[in-house]
């Protein structure tokens, strides 16, 4: 399911901006950039997202701003600078020995490393902001996504409807088949015969088993439909095997009549199908 959000945060001197979006994925995939120097704070963020969403592919972005930083001498890098300095000065011969000066023209004072939870705070808010404002564009299309799977639903059960009546009417209309090509033939045919082929005719052309598993796929989606919580991927597995039923039923449809409302199954299904891989 798609979305978007935006936040910001402000606190004790830390500013936080955090760019959400949501976008349709058979599973729950994040990415968090912006926070390679905060490792721990980008695997919070991870952990918090994973907690609020079950599915899709969200991708998020974070800018952020720590004020100024107290800095600290780096010793350990100021004794390298002179030790370079120094051994570049005797095999130039330069007059210029190693100064103070040199030293911290090349920055021996770093800002100290950011308290990530100081910092956390900050990122938590505008997370959680964002994250409400996705939830909710989701929740919208959610509930539009729910009409047209029930609409899907409605078509489905219909179609099963008129497979179901017209089933019974297939045997009746090979019997007449065999009859009329019996008397074009004008040859006599054992009566027994004819009923023996009829029934094998009708064991193998028999599609009851598959109506009654579609309908109680089907039984279960309409009940998703209402269910609270993640659905999408029960929905999709469905889908999948209500597909199935829809595949061999087609090819067990002897009659023109009948394979129309085969197709127009695994047409409803395929639909059904196609919406299930957005919800989540």
């Amino acid at each position: 399911m798609t979305g978007f959000g935006r936040a910001r945060a402000a606190q004790g001197g830390h500013a936080v901006q955090v760019d959400l979006r949501s976008l349709n994925h058979r599973f729950l995939e994040v990415r968090v950039r912006g926070l390679a120097e905060l490792p721990a704070i980008a695997q919070r963020c991870e952990d918090r997202l994973r907690a609020a969403f079950a599915r899709g592919a969200l991708d998020l972005h974070v800018r952020w701003e720590n004020g100024a930083r107290p800095k600290r001498l780096g010793l350990d890098a100021a004794r390298q600078y002179l030790s370079d300095l120094s051994r570049l000065q005797e095999e130039l011969g330069l007059a210029d020995r190693p100064s103070l000066t040199h030293l911290l023209s090349l920055g021996v004072f770093v800002e100290e490393a950011p308290d990530e939870e100081e910092l956390w705070p900050a990122f938590a808010q505008a997370l959680d902001g964002a994250i409400e404002a996705v939830t909710t564009a989701r929740e919208r299309e959610g509930a539009d996504l729910r009409d047209v799977l029930a609409r899907e639903g409605a078509l489905l059960r219909a179609a099963i409807v008129d497979a179901e009546r017209l089933a019974p009417q297939a045997l009746d209309e090979a019997r007449q088949r065999i009859a009329a090509r019996v008397a074009e033939l004008g040859v006599e045919v054992d009566p027994a015969r004819v009923a023996t082929e009829l029934v094998l005719w009708a064991e193998r052309s028999d599609i009851q088993e598959e109506l009654d598993r579609l309908k109680s796929h089907l039984a279960r989606f309409e009940e998703l439909l209402d269910a609270e919580g993640p659905v999408g991927r029960e929905i999709e597995f469905l889908a999948q095997e209500m597909g199935r039923e829809a595949g061999t039923l087609s090819a067990k449809a002897r009659s023109v009549d009948l394979a129309q409302a085969a197709g127009q199954i695994r047409l409803a299904v395929e639909r059904i199908r196609e919406q299930a891989r957005n919800v989540e």
